[in-house]
């Protein structure tokens, strides 16, 4: 048996811990035996340190609604390709999943959660950004359903839906048969009601009943005539101008999926326009380089980053022009996370990234910082730390496995890591037949995924209302968007799986073995690699 070490947190990393243990506490012993003091001990914490993070125990519960609306916002994707009742349902059904676990604590507090003027009512002006977060996950089940009615209902039947789902969940928390059986039948009742009323919203009656009822809904939420999203929306088509998708449906379909995750991200940006902040970016990205000598010039930036970092800081200055605070970035280093898996070694990572963050210096790109495992969590053992990750925020292998067998994004994710995986394998130990170098590389594969979205769950933690980006082409509803940084001959190589080829007009992102037998010359700068240039015959 493994025994997974004990880590020192840095003060950002201890809030996991904090919440954890408070809700644990506050759900066994009840909302009112349990002193802050009580929680700092039981996680071992400073109570200074409780109250750095959580202000209060209703703080705790706050903390609460940001996780499931992480959950949910990571999952948004997978949900059913159906009809609107379809859809709904199973929104509701995952919500309920994960208010249950905490379902003695959220019933003792009831009284608390209808008040509108209590900080931790649903319908408090503090739980705003949860409700815009909440409402965009319900406009999603709308806009991507089989039967999604005009675009001048969306928003209305988005906010109805969402109102209902209060309904459901109060009823939940309050149901004592077993396994929550009525809950589970009245939400069947009420899918069925909506299977049945959908048609409606075609007819001459139907949109001026449903504009009745979002009205009244509407100040009820008390967020629809207040919330203007006119500046956050122009951010968000600034980032999707440079997105990355998967493929998910024909080519014409590209108004609707920019619609769809649109209405994902305002809430998020919307966090930090109402109060005038910088909105605050993270990205993981940047691991090193790949090893496979076919593909890169050497283990150091070069080229590639200097063009990615440079446009990652001309992002952040077109969204000042629309934004004046503009917006940062954070750039995730990951090759702590999963450099053991691709044969890179924890030497060449810290190389990498100190020369990482002296072009970020050198550049004078402000906006940009870059974060590491060890900016995180303090250890002297990179590999107790990448075991302590996956111990906390690691996905069942199996889980993993049958969302790639059975969902078409999970799958194109999968196959375009073990491409990468596979062509370094092949190259490492040539030894190797290409059968056995593919098998074995679909196992690593599946563990680059599995601490990838480890860290992702992490870096959510840590950074609960930072806009999440992605160098991986992404599904149109995920939570995080894919960001082309660079012209690469395909979406899926970045500048640390390739070298750049500069050509008369443009240059483009191509790996080494390309660039070398189209006739490119190498290029050196300051006595290192840096790229290629197209030769006459090239």
């Amino acid at each position: 048996m493994t025994t997974v070490p004990a880590f020192s947190l840095l003060a950002s990393s201890s809030r996991r811990r904090l919440l954890d243990t408070g809700l644990r506490l506050l759900e066994e012993q009840g909302f009112a035996a349990v002193s802050m003091a009580d929680i700092a001990a039981a996680a071992g914490q400073p109570l200074a340190e409780l109250y750095r993070h959580f202000g209060s125990k209703n703080d705790l519960v706050s903390g609460f609604y940001q996780r499931v609306h992480d959950e949910l916002e990571g999952r948004v994707c997978d949900l059913p390709a159906g009809t609107l009742a379809l859809r709904f349902q199973t929104l509701v059904r995952w919500k309920m999943d994960l208010v249950v676990p905490q379902h003695r604590l959220l019933r003792s507090q009831m009284a608390h959660l209808l008040d509108a003027e209590d900080p931790i009512g649903v319908l408090s002006p503090e739980t705003e950004s949860i409700r815009l977060r909440g409402l965009a996950l319900f406009e999603l089940v709308v806009r991507g359903a089989t039967d999604v009615p005009a675009e001048a209902l969306i928003a209305s039947l988005a906010q109805t839906l969402y109102a209902a789902h209060w309904g459901v969940l109060g009823l939940r928390l309050l149901d004592r048969s077993a396994e929550g059986r009525a809950t589970d039948g009245l939400l069947e009742m009420l899918s069925a009601g909506l299977a049945l009323s959908t048609p409606q919203l075609s007819t001459l009656f139907g949109p001026l009943l449903l504009g009745q009822v979002a009205a009244a809904v509407g100040q009820f939420l008390q967020v629809a005539p207040a919330v203007d999203f006119d500046v956050a929306r122009r951010v968000a088509k600034l980032l999707l101008l440079h997105r990355k998708v998967l493929p998910t449906g024909p080519a014409d379909e590209s108004v609707l999926a920019d619609e769809q995750s649109i209405a994902l991200h305002l809430p998020k940006l919307h966090y930090y326009i109402r109060q005038g902040l910088p909105i605050h970016l993270i990205l993981p990205a940047f691991p090193a380089k790949s090893p496979n000598p076919h593909k890169v010039l050497g283990k150091l930036p070069d080229l590639g980053e200097e063009i990615a970092l440079t446009f990652l800081q001309s992002l952040c200055d077109a969204i000042g022009q629309v934004y004046a605070p503009g917006a940062r970035i954070s750039i995730c280093a990951d090759g702590r996370v999963f450099a053991d898996l691709v044969q890179v070694s924890d030497a060449d990572v810290s190389a990498y990234n100190e020369v990482l963050k002296q072009l970020i210096e050198q550049l004078g790109t402000p906006a940009l910082d870059v974060i590491n495992l060890e900016d995180l969590l303090v250890t002297d053992s990179f590999h107790a730390a990448r075991t302590w990750i996956m111990d906390q925020y690691g996905e069942p292998l199996e889980a993993l496995k049958a969302r790639v067998r059975d969902t078409a994004h999970h799958r194109a994710m999968f196959n375009g890591i073990h491409r990468f995986v596979s062509e370094d394998g092949l190259a490492l130990a040539p030894e190797k037949s290409r059968s056995r170098v593919k098998e074995e590389s679909k196992q690593v594969a599946y563990e680059v995924i599995r601490r990838s979205n480890a860290w992702t769950r992490l870096l959510a933690q840590e950074f609960p209302h930072a806009v999440r980006l992605s160098i991986h082409p992404q599904h149109p509803q995920s939570d995080k968007i894919g960001l082309r940084m660079t012209r690469a001959v395909d979406d899926w190589l970045t500048p640390w799986h390739g070298v750049v080829l500069l050509r008369d007009n443009d240059y483009v992102l191509v790996k080494r073995h390309q660039a070398e037998e189209a006739g490119a010359v190498l290029v050196e700068k300051h006595g290192q690699p840096s790229h290629f240039m197209a030769g006459p015959n090239s």
